[in-house]
């Protein structure tokens, strides 16, 4: 053990375990961390009274404006099993300070609430969406029989505007956010009102969204036109069509419970606006 480390003392460790009813704080895991031993005199503990800023320089999340005193107090820590107290320090980006002190103080609130004998109702997952273009393009499709009209049988290059059939292509990506503690289940995507994208990418029957992670659908959009390349090209400037604005979607899915919730989300300018069904 390092000497110039700030760890916690034995009765704060012990504090921290049973604040939370020996139960992993992180709430993909809420794993017990103690249990019987095969000594009739023992019990087994997996948990780790973890720092959710290091206990000396150089370590995971380490915040040098701290005393010793502040790193040392129980407010600097939470519990966790064996493995998501590895899982944090391994990778302290995806775990900021932020992220763990929520997991505290909800790991503590629900336990607390257990005590009192209050119903602990689930809480609800909520997903938004989010539309991100790709790419744009115009196929050549063809003269327009139109062309005929305004140049007879003998279209010249370099003086001559042909109408072309164009093919107009938009290709986005949705990607989908998890932005709550809690996992979502059975994703289900639909479009419910204006004009649909052409294609988009379906979900397996069965899914799910753990809490902050996201997922990724291709989508695309065509439409034709007749005219000159310069009008296709003012046509698909634009990264959203006009034709497809204010298009409706609908994500629905399902809590640790099974119960139905759902965000509806719209194409408005670039981007969709997300709100609760």
């Amino acid at each position: 053990m390092a000497l110039n480390r700030d760890d916690f003392t034995k009765k704060t460790i012990d504090i921290l375990a049973k604040r939370v009813g020996y139960l992993c704080s992180n709430p993909d895991c809420r794993k017990p961390t103690v249990g019987p031993n095969s000594a009739k005199d023992k019990a087994t503990i997996v948990g780790i009274g973890a720092h959710i800023t290091a206990a000396s320089s150089g370590g995971p999340r380490y915040d040098g404006t701290l005393t010793t005193e502040q790193r040392k107090d129980i407010d600097n820590g939470i519990w966790l099993c064996t493995n998501c107290a590895t899982l944090i320090d391994k990778d302290p980006g995806s775990f900021p300070i932020a992220m763990l002190n929520d997991w505290k103080n909800v790991s503590e609130d629900e336990m607390n609430k257990q005590l009192r004998g209050v119903e602990l109702k689930a809480e609800r997952p909520f997903l938004e969406a989010d539309l991100i273009w790709s790419n744009c393009s115009r196929w050549n499709k063809g003269h327009s029989y139109k062309n005929k009209e305004l140049y007879g049988n003998v279209i010249v290059l370099g003086r001559d505007k042909p109408i072309i059939i164009w093919n107009l292509v938009w290709n986005f990506k949705i990607a989908i956010y998890n932005n709550s503690r809690f996992p979502a289940f059975n994703v289900k995507i639909e479009q419910v009102a204006g004009t649909n994208f052409s294609s988009i990418d379906s979900l397996p029957k069965i899914n799910n969204l753990p809490p902050y992670g996201n997922l990724e659908l291709r989508a695309g959009f065509e439409d034709y036109f007749e005219g000159t390349h310069l009008e296709a090209d003012k046509l698909i400037k634009p990264k959203v069509p006009e034709v497809i604005q204010g298009l409706h979607m609908k994500l629905t899915y399902n809590d640790e419970n099974g119960a139905e919730h759902g965000t509806i989300f719209t194409i408005s300018g670039e981007e969709f606006t997300n709100e609760r069904a």
